[in-house]
């Protein structure tokens, strides 16, 4: 038994900042499109963790037109909760009028949409729903005075809704550890002063990232080549949305045709473990996915992490 996507959903916050809004740093549009392919990003300024999580998970919850008391686990991968306690999938529960269900956060950085489709898919019973979630608000943890983290990434939220399935579907995750990407805060309701702001900040070493996400592509399609299914077999690869470079730079690897790859990054940045959940979703609306398609959803990041997920449509 594999498990069926029945419905996605996603959300941004209202504030959209370009790649000409950064004043303070020396930086402009061509050095970080060239270099990224990035062309602005959503931040949050109002919205939380919480509320993008609430939205996509609505609009989830809407496409799949299902009854909510269904849903017996809900999982929200984030590395920027609103607190330590309690879970941002604990928060959004009763909004959702979803009275009883197994409510818990992950936390995986940029793996962890995949991360928590894995265990989700090991929880998922016959007639029950998993609702999973990829939520940040990775600006709150931003120096925007730090050219190497600031302009990538940015804020929203991707929701999908599972249940079990006789699709075929096989799930892979594994873990490297490094210390690639730092924050270490207390929770985000907690930080209040600039102070305490200076303390909490996102590192990333990015040459290691990049040079971890191609052996992350390689270990993945080595897996894969083991259980029998080649790149030829894939219609199309959803990757976390890291840089546009680390893409090319697989396509070309591997010579898999630069369209398979589905990219949105131009417009959301880099949004950790929300990115591949957003992607999804944007595919299934532009009619991108179809029936039938064999999809392969791949996040690498801190940790260094990686992990994979491939299902039949």
């Amino acid at each position: 038994m594999g498990i069926e996507i029945i419905g996605t959903g996603s959300s941004h916050p209202k504030t959209i900042c370009t790649n000409n809004d950064f004043k303070n740093i020396e930086t402009s549009d061509e050095w970080i499109y060239t270099r990224t392919g990035i062309k602005q990003r959503y931040l949050a300024e109002e919205e939380k963790t919480s509320t993008l999580a609430l939205e996509a998970a609505s609009c989830a919850i809407s496409n799949a037109n299902i009854d909510v008391s269904k849903i017996k686990t809900v999982i929200v991968a984030t590395m920027t909760p609103d607190s330590f306690t309690p879970a941002v999938a604990s928060k959004i529960l009763k909004p959702l009028g979803i009275e009883r269900a197994m409510a818990f956060d992950m936390n995986v950085a940029c793996s962890g949409f995949v991360y928590a489709l894995n265990v989700a898919s090991s929880l998922i019973k016959d007639d029950e729903y998993a609702l999973v979630i990829g939520s940040e608000c990775v600006s709150k943890v931003l120096d925007f005075n730090d050219r190497a983290t600031c302009v990538l990434f940015g804020d929203g939220a991707g929701a999908v809704l599972l249940k079990k399935s006789n699709n075929n579907c096989m799930f892979y995750s594994t873990s490297k550890t490094d210390e690639d990407m730092i924050i270490e805060a207390p929770g985000l309701s907690q930080i209040t002063t600039e102070d305490t702001l200076t303390n909490f900040k996102l590192l990333m070493k990015g040459t290691d990232v990049f040079k971890f996400a191609l052996d992350a592509f390689s270990d993945c399609l080595e897996d894969l080549s083991n259980k029998g299914i080649s790149v030829n077999d894939i219609d199309m690869i959803i990757p976390h949305q890291a840089n546009k470079r680390i893409i090319l730079s697989v396509s070309k690897r591997y010579e898999i045709d630069e369209e398979k790859f589905f990219l949105n990054i131009e417009k959301y940045g880099n949004t950790s473990a929300a990115s591949i959940a957003i992607a999804l979703d944007e595919a299934y609306k532009s009619g991108r996915i179809k029936k039938g398609m064999k999809i392969l959803l791949v996040g690498f990041g801190s940790g260094l992490s990686w992990g994979y997920c491939f299902l039949e449509i």
